[in-house]
């Protein structure tokens, strides 16, 4: 039996549900790398890491390709004014750095000081 598919219809892909998300290729990547404490989960574009029970401490921005930005939440409190993408009020820096997703999750974690410095291949 062959499948035929109208010219806007798209064959189903079985490889789709086997391709782990960002969300946890970033969590396999902090593992890999020694943190198990690291939580990260969707916030619509972005995915937020933290660690433990704490608050989110960095945002990653799928920027295409392999291509991933990193921010870190505002520390200074001073929210007033500070509009991001959307022109609403952000609790977030601008991005720092943008890399594959191995070295962003890296770089976050040496940041937060989650993992120490001799233990990246930086």
């Amino acid at each position: 039996m062959t499948l035929s598919l109208a010219p806007h219809e798209h064959a189903p892909s079985v490889f789709h549900e086997h391709v782990p998300s960002i969300v946890d290729r970033a969590r396999s990547i902090a593992r890999r790398l020694g943190c198990t404490a690291l939580w990260a989960r969707r916030a619509g574009p972005h995915v937020l890491l933290g660690v433990g029970e704490n608050e989110a401490f960095a945002r990653l921005t799928p920027l295409g390709g392999s291509q991933v930005g990193l921010a870190f939440r505002r520390t200074d409190g001073l929210f007033e004014g500070f509009l991001d993408e959307t022109g609403a009020t952000s609790c977030w820096d601008p991005m720092v750095f943008v890399d594959d997703l191995s070295d962003v999750v890296e770089h976050a974690l040496i940041a937060e000081a989650v993992l120490p410095l001799q233990a990246s291949c930086m």
